[in-house]
């Protein structure tokens, strides 16, 4: 990280930080001499040295013949900074308490396109880090679309579930376009049993977790994230009647079906 981004994510513009720098690089200096080292305007500088000194980042000189100007030492700054911090961490509980009053209401997202549906997924497998999640899931619609889907979000979404220690438990339909989930299901974290392709053929995936469940159309490119546990409750009891009544594959499951015309 720059220094400056550092400084940045303290509450400083850019600029700021410039100015900040500069001033703690000169240790003494005249606005313009600020602005000769900061590389910025004159005039820009007189402003943005006077918000600093609102902000008690910089200091005036007393008593000199021009104005000359210091910066706060670094561990003063940071120190002020953490004392900030802890000072709102204290409230931290009182302000989740207001964010979980019974009236709350729940968030709907709408995805769109190939980076709308991996922004979903990467959504779903942040808020589920680490627990289970279910899902009916969708075969891979065929041509150009489906093998993009599959590289640019199914691929990273898949490798971003490992690394989180996600367990998925889904039911899915007997496709030739998901051997490589029947073949390689365990190592991706997966617990799959299939459905016949007569009673279930299905280009829409529905995945359950933790309060939400959201919806994505693979042929259209679109997807929903519905916020809401009585939602969220309903669909994993139908996830979880579905799964009782399905039989555990066997090896002879994972051996490709032709297609069913």
């Amino acid at each position: 990280m720059r220094i400056t981004e550092a400084l940045e994510n303290l509450g400083l513009s850019e600029k700021e930080a410039q100015v900040y720098l500069a001033l703690l690089k000169l240790g003494r200096a005249s606005a313009a001499g600020v602005a000769l080292e900061a590389k910025l305007k004159r005039p820009t500088t007189y402003v943005i040295v006077g918000e600093l000194m609102k902000k008690g980042l910089v200091l005036k000189t007393p008593r000199a013949r021009k104005q000359l100007f210091t910066a706060k030492s670094p561990e003063e700054f940071f120190a002020e900074a953490r004392e900030k911090l802890l000072l709102a961490e204290s409230v931290l509980p009182q302000i989740i308490a207001i964010s979980e009053k019974p009236d709350k209401k729940f968030k709907v997202l709408y995805y769109e396109g190939i980076s709308g549906l991996l922004e979903m997924y990467q959504l779903c497998n942040r808020q589920i880090n680490g627990k289970e999640l279910l899902g009916f899931f969708a075969r891979i619609v065929p041509g150009p679309g489906g093998r993009e889907l599959e590289e640019k979000v199914f691929d990273v979404m898949n490798e971003e579930r490992r690394k989180l220690g996600i367990k998925t438990r889904g039911l899915s339909v007997d496709d030739p376009s998901l051997q490589h989930y029947k073949e390689h299901a365990t190592e991706l974290g997966y617990q799959l049993k299939w459905l016949d392709p007569r009673d279930y053929l299905s280009d829409t995936s529905i995945e359950i977790g933790g309060d939400f469940v959201q919806i994505s159309s693979h042929r259209y490119l679109q997807g929903v994230h519905i916020e809401n546990p009585d939602i969220a409750n309903t669909m994993r009891q139908i996830f979880e009647m579905v799964w009782a009544s399905q039989k555990e594959p066997t090896q002879k499951d994972l051996i490709p079906n032709e297609p069913v015309s």
